[in-house]
């Protein structure tokens, strides 16, 4: 997971942190397309797939929007 790998190295290349994030902003480009919200975002929740790319975990939170807007809360408000 990505927790993991950044508690070892510490800190990301400024490579490595543009890749991540684009990997990131790309799963929620296409969870966004299938009008699927994810408010679980944290490195926990982000596996490293052998081809070096994130995998997004733990759908838990996530909701599927049929409405304009949700209005439900999660976590602590």
């Amino acid at each position: 997971e990505l927790f993991t790998y950044l508690r070892n190295v510490e800190s990301f290349t400024t490579d490595q942190a543009r890749f991540y994030a684009a990997t990131v902003a790309s799963c929620f480009e296409y969870l966004h397309s299938k009008n699927i919200i994810f408010r679980d975002l944290k490195p926990e929740n982000l596996l490293i797939g052998n081809d070096g790319y994130l995998k997004l975990t733990d759908f838990g939170f996530a909701k599927f929007l049929t409405e304009g807007r949700t209005f439900t809360i999660c976590g602590t408000p």
